[in-house]
């Protein structure tokens, strides 16, 4: 079985092409030098805000930098689910036990 993939032929080629020049989506992302708005909470934002140093440090430092605030986002999360959920809580442990 032969295929004609040449100028006259029905191939990939004559697929249709993307324009040549295409505009970024509108919904880009800012640049990272722009300022995000900060979540309200003020130990989220407190962590956030070590992001901030990244710039300034080394890469060697960067996993240091993300540990730390993952840590703290955690322990942020896991207060409000406790402060929102303590109904739900004791109802998990009857279930499990």
């Amino acid at each position: 079985m032969e295929h004609d993939t040449g100028p006259g032929g029905a191939g990939p080629s004559d697929a249709a092409e993307p324009p040549a020049t295409t505009e970024p989506p509108a919904t880009a992302e800012p640049p990272a030098t722009a300022e995000q708005p900060a979540p309200g909470e003020p130990r989220v934002d407190a962590a956030l805000s070590r992001l901030r140093e990244l710039d300034e440090l080394p890469v060697s430092e960067h996993p240091g930098i993300y540990e730390r605030v993952h840590e703290q986002l955690v322990e942020v999360l896991g207060e409000l689910h406790s402060a929102q959920a303590p109904a739900r809580q004791g109802s998990a442990e009857e279930g499990a036990g």
